[in-house]
């Protein structure tokens, strides 16, 4: 008989959400497995910890048999809560790792190497209105999350728009840039189920940042994304954080109503000054009590102000140490 794993339910035929603690907030990942052929394979695989490690393996055994193992490991983006255990089930249980490309090089500076990214990251901080105390702060605020990933190479890299077989279904891999520059959701056209990854989720928005390892225009990407989403027309939505869903229409929807709306905001506080993204992610978001927070919410500010300025509603004055924004300046008649 197989032993009950605490938070494994099946979601769809075959396919088994299992939701994994995340250690520094009081909130869950959602990693799936896929059964079929004496194996089993898995989308995400939540942190590297041997509690979350430990429940992974059982996971598998109650859904594959006691001799089953992870056979194939696709990785959505290489957040921690969604790669951080990839090292360990590549290198001890023999899985087979896919990420797509764009995701690839940015794990060796963030988790391996961080001195050059946090000395790029303290730069943009600066260069963006964070006093120089704080700055030094936020770029070292990312630092512990090395303790939760135990990164490891891919043996498949994506670009999106490959079939691959995961626990006997074909599924589609859909590159959807925006939360991260090589995020991939899959879906299995025939039952019409989307794994969803962080790019649609039922109750709140992703962070959608512009920073050094960021695209350039990551707002106006992740709308794109959500649009091509939507077109493969998905009945069931099974996403990274939250629960299963079956209204994409309404949620893109609702998700881009959130961001006009923001932008909109954004022109407003602007007025008729000058403003660094600093002071504004302040003014929409208040002093944030955690460093990481901070971050965020400058990302997050700068993301929509850059498609602000990519429409021509605000100008981006880059100076080499200074960056500011404000409405454009009416033409001398």
């Amino acid at each position: 008989m197989a032993t009950r794993v605490e938070n494994l339910t099946e979601v769809a035929t075959g396919v088994f959400e299992l939701r994994l603690p995340i250690p520094w907030e009081d909130e869950f990942v959602n990693v799936f497995l896929l059964a079929g052929g004496g194996h089993v394979d898995l989308i995400d695989c939540g942190m590297n910890s041997a509690a979350s490690i430990d429940t992974i393996r059982r996971a598998v055994r109650s859904v594959g048999g006691e001799g089953a193992r992870v056979r194939r490991l696709l990785i959505t983006h290489i957040h921690p809560d969604h790669y951080g255990a990839a090292g360990i089930l590549t290198a001890e249980d023999g899985a087979e790792l896919c990420l797509h490309r764009l995701e690839v090089p940015l794990v060796h500076p963030r988790y391996l190497d961080l001195e050059q990214l946090i000395q790029e990251v303290g730069d943009y901080l600066t260069r963006n209105g964070v006093p120089d105390a704080v700055a030094e702060e936020l770029s070292n605020s990312s630092r512990g999350l090395r303790d939760f990933v135990t990164p490891a190479e891919p043996a498949l890299q994506l670009d999106g728009a490959e079939t691959l077989e995961l626990g006997g279904r074909e599924l589609r891999v859909e590159w959807t840039p925006g939360h991260s520059p090589g995020h991939v959701c899959l879906y299995d056209a025939g039952q019409r189920v989307l794994f969803a990854g962080d790019t649609l989720l039922p109750k709140i928005s992703p962070n959608i940042g512009l920073h050094p390892q960021s695209t350039p225009n990551p707002l106006d990407e992740f709308l794109e994304s959500l649009d091509r989403l939507l077109a493969l027309g998905p009945g069931l939505v099974l996403p990274a954080h939250g629960r299963p869903f079956e209204d994409a229409q309404g949620r893109v929807a609702e998700l881009r109503r959130h961001h006009l709306r923001r932008k909109d905001q954004i022109v407003e506080l602007v007025g008729e000054g000058e403003v660094t993204a600093w002071a504004l992610a302040i003014e929409l978001w208040g002093d944030r009590p955690h460093f990481f927070e901070k971050r965020l919410a400058l990302q997050e500010a700068l993301a929509h102000l850059q498609s602000l300025a990519v429409e021509n509603r605000l100008q981006k004055l880059a100076e080499r140490d200074l960056v500011t924004w404000r409405r454009p300046r009416p033409r001398p008649a």
